[in-house]
């Protein structure tokens, strides 16, 4: 009996694609994650001032709505803060190693 599809991999070929051209650096890669990270957090602190601000000219937005919005803007904020202070304590590490 023949599975043609292991005999023509084609499984295989989609769980692990092959790697075409240089991969981006590491600290590109973790600049890259930062940003897009900063990013979002920049863009729940807005929305959380914005569901305040509808809420408090008595716009449709509930006050569970508003209080959803501004955990989750605290929450990825302290996220973000803890990822910050992590990498500053590898950096500090790495910079008291002797060489």
């Amino acid at each position: 009996m023949v599975i043609k599809a292991i005999e023509s991999g084609m499984g295989v070929e989609k769980a692990f694609p092959e790697q075409t051209g240089k991969a981006a650096s590491p600290a590109v890669d973790f600049s890259k994650f930062m940003e897009e990270m900063v990013g979002k957090v920049n863009t729940l602190q807005k929305g959380a001032d914005a569901s305040i601000q509808s809420m408090a000219t008595g716009g449709p937005t509930g006050l569970h709505e508003v209080m959803l919005a501004v955990e989750k803007a605290n929450i990825s904020f302290q996220l973000l803060t803890q990822v910050r202070n992590k990498a500053v304590e590898a950096y500090q590490e790495v910079m008291r190693m002797q060489v």
